[in-house]
């Protein structure tokens, strides 16, 4: 008996380590998206940089576009139904997990999170202010709530933040590039 109590006690502290680990990883990467969104916003003041070598974007573009991802991505998970979730495997999806990059140049963002008209200084405040609020609320949302992307496949809560930190990060890349090769 005094065993089976012992056994139930180091089973119960495995699995809150590994709920806890779980929960830090979600945190870590959370914070990895927060990070990268506050250094989208440190390029406001070169927001009107082209560089046709790079992008025919303009870096105000690059911002917009990651704020408008974050937002409107944050909007279908939650009213997704997590209910319907159903993991699926995806080599693309595991391809782009495993190197944390997206290939230049591949797709086309969809009309939904396509910047439109002029970008000003107050529509990029107002577009990083709502993702930076967006980014506190997606690790509130159940695990099972989830994204369909057209290519990636359907990913739940935590894929998605990785997503949109490996999507932040691609988009980073290309701001770097427009800036550097001016």
């Amino acid at each position: 008996m005094k065993n089976r109590i012992h056994i139930t006690l180091i089973l119960l502290a495995g699995i809150l380590l590994l709920s806890s680990a779980a929960s830090m990883e979600s945190d870590e990467r959370n914070s990895n998206l927060k990070v990268k969104l506050n250094e989208v916003a440190s390029y406001i003041h070169v927001r009107d940089t082209i560089n046709l070598e790079v992008s025919k974007a303009a870096v105000a573009w690059h911002m917009d576009h990651i704020y408008l991802m974050v937002n409107q991505i944050h909007k279908a998970l939650q009213y997704s139904d997590e209910n319907n979730y159903k993991a699926d495997s995806n080599p693309t999806r595991d391809y782009v997990f495993a190197s944390n990059t997206l290939p230049r140049g591949k797709v086309t963002a969809p009309e939904s999170v396509r910047p439109k008209g002029d970008i000003t200084i107050n529509t990029l405040q107002m577009h990083y202010d709502e993702a930076l609020a967006t980014v506190e609320k997606l690790p509130t949302l159940a695990e099972k709530k989830h994204f369909n992307h057209p290519i990636l496949g359907t990913m739940n809560r935590d894929e998605t933040i990785k997503f949109l930190t490996i999507h932040t990060e691609h988009h980073l890349k290309i701001i770097r590039d427009i800036l550097k090769k001016k």
